[in-house]
């Protein structure tokens, strides 16, 4: 969700999350503006596809963290069996980029 909407006077957003174990677009949070979490975040919350509660990668439309890098992370593999990452999103960028592989013109 772009944006927000005002709701008893504070502004109330709607974050994207995606499934770290099969890749798809988890449930929405809704959060007022001042709980905000990092981009990038990981949260438990229940995996409809997988029915099973699992890390979702929390996704900020023109943030540091976006979908894109999400499908980045999940193709390449930078999450283990229990959905944490190996190394840090920046870290794992780095490799693939000294690896050669061109994920932005992909």
């Amino acid at each position: 969700m772009k944006g927000g909407v005002f709701f008893m006077g504070k502004l109330i957003i709607g974050e994207e999350f995606y499934c770290c174990k099969c890749g798809n677009r988890g449930i929405p949070i809704v959060r007022v503006i001042g709980r905000k979490r990092s981009a990038g975040h990981l949260k438990k919350l229940w995996c409809l596809k997988c029915q099973e509660e699992v890390n979702h990668a929390e996704c900020i439309p023109g943030s540091k963290y976006t979908k894109e890098d999400f499908q980045i992370e999940f193709k390449y593999g930078n999450f283990d069996e229990n959905q944490q990452r190996k190394m840090t999103y920046g870290q794992f960028r780095d490799k693939l980029r000294k690896e050669g592989i061109d994920f932005y013109e992909e």
